[in-house]
């Protein structure tokens, strides 16, 4: 015959059923939960270790750690499980997602500070900084936070105006919590530990609770514990505050340190093909360039250096600026640093397109220190005038230089172009309408006179 609290539990896990049934548990996952067991009502053995269960069956646990001090708050960052024991010792351990076991743990700070118990705590994705919700002797709840950096460092954000007893934050930096007194869901302030009443859980609060948000859905999830016969895990609605209940974690566990560790995969990085950088004039007789590079509007990379070199581009370390185009008797080399945004990446493939032209950077390409440094063709200061029978002072800006098969000048649109060679003789002549096609020249020194100036260029 069965004893009367089995048939309590399995009619409490009915009505869970029938209330999921008919209500539904909003997106919630297959995940797997971790929580340290303060107590069991049964005195099962995995009292005082790490368990682990999955949203559709909390019934069902096991343990994922050896036996351990008594730990009051838990999370998890990173590959490891951050607790505080009892004692306000602030502990990391390895957690293996494989096993679903934790392993031997270390000491971070042997005690965060000597008063205030730590009963809950939560990492802020937002502002990197993690979160403790603490309690003094006279049961006044203050919440507190340090860097990971420098744990030890410990401040006080505020003292709450209610008893709030859980902590949990989403990945928006979105904190909530359940206090203790009306069983209300709270949302919290982490700024000033002020609070805004969302709605009541139905839900009494007595001693250990813990709440933490499922990273792959979102929704917000209670290890709820009163009285033995008042214990559960649960969804919590966080726009009305509404507790449904799942089930039973293992039987009668007052659970501390909830947390789920993300099973999503990932998205393979998308693959930029082409990089277009624009906006750079070409050095015009030992003249220093223009680095007012520019990128177009949602090409998912940035520019993050511009560099001069000479000789063989990268051993003899970058020039500094007064130090480029100074002699005319070297080659000079540029070297963009690029990196692509988060979600995309660069391969060995992707080609960079200069001022419309992909030439420049054939002379080769490299991936290093997850970037992309994309190494230009010689640039000269040689002196190209001689033989050439008129110079007017100033300057037409010209790219790319060297060109192989396009010429691009900054004249005005109709204006006429004229390119002669080292000896003077006209070889080309037209009006510019946006570019000129160079593809049939020697390659060799050329000059190009427009607006009433002349400028050198290097056919390849």
């Amino acid at each position: 015959m069965l004893n009367i609290y089995t048939m309590k539990k399995k009619l409490r896990l009915l009505m869970a059923a029938l209330l999921m049934a008919v209500f539904g548990v909003v997106n919630a996952s297959e995940a797997t939960w971790y929580g340290y067991a303060l107590y069991t009502s049964n005195g099962a053995s995995w009292q005082n270790h790490f368990i682990s269960f999955n949203t559709q069956d909390p019934n069902t646990v096991q343990e994922a750690s050896a036996s351990l001090p008594t730990i009051w708050a838990a999370t998890y960052l990173d590959g490891y499980v951050w607790f505080v024991t009892q004692t306000r010792s602030l502990c990391k351990a390895p957690l293996d997602e494989e096993t679903q076991t934790i392993g031997a743990y270390e000491t971070v700070v042997p005690q965060l500070e000597q008063y205030n118990l730590y009963i809950d705590m939560a990492y802020n994705p937002v502002d990197g900084m993690m979160y403790y919700l603490c309690q003094d002797s006279q049961y006044n709840c203050y919440l507190k936070r340090s860097s990971i950096t420098a744990p030890s460092q410990v401040e006080v954000v505020g003292m709450f105006s209610v008893k709030i007893w859980t902590l949990a934050i989403n990945a928006q930096g979105q904190a909530y919590g359940v206090a203790y007194e009306g069983g209300n869901l709270h949302e919290i302030n982490l700024t000033d530990a002020s609070t805004t009443v969302v709605g009541p859980t139905g839900k009494e609060v007595w001693y250990t609770q813990s709440m933490a948000f499922d990273l792959e859905t979102g929704e917000l999830f209670w290890a709820q514990f009163a009285t033995v016969s008042d214990h559960g895990f649960y969804q919590v609605n966080t726009e009305t505050g509404a507790a449904t209940l799942i089930g039973e974690i293992g039987t009668g566990t007052q659970l501390a340190g909830l947390f789920m560790v993300s099973e999503t995969t990932p998205p393979e990085p998308e693959i930029i093909d082409e990089i277009h950088v624009e906006g750079f004039s070409a050095p015009v007789w030992g003249e220093h360039p223009d680095f007012d590079l520019e990128v177009a509007l949602d090409a998912h990379y940035s520019i993050d250096a511009v560099d001069w070199f000479w000789t063989n581009g990268v051993s003899n370390g970058a020039l500094a600026e007064e130090d480029i185009f100074n002699d005319e008797n070297k080659a000079y080399f540029m070297v963009l640093t690029l990196s692509p945004e988060e979600g995309y990446c660069f391969t060995d493939e992707t080609t960079v397109i200069y001022n419309g032209d992909a030439s420049p950077f054939a002379q080769g390409s490299v991936i290093a220190f997850g970037k992309f440094m994309a190494l230009t063709t010689n640039y000269y200061v040689t002196d190209p005038t001689i033989g050439v029978a008129e110079q007017t002072a100033g300057s037409v800006a010209l790219w790319p230089n060297p060109a192989t098969n396009v010429l691009y000048l900054e004249v005005a649109k109709d204006e006429t172009v004229s390119i002669f060679d080292l000896t003077g003789r006209l070889v080309k002549q037209q009006r510019y309408e946006g570019k000129i096609d160079v593809s049939d020249l020697v390659p060799g020194v050329y000059a190009v006179k427009a607006e009433g100036v002349t400028v050198k260029f290097v056919k390849e």
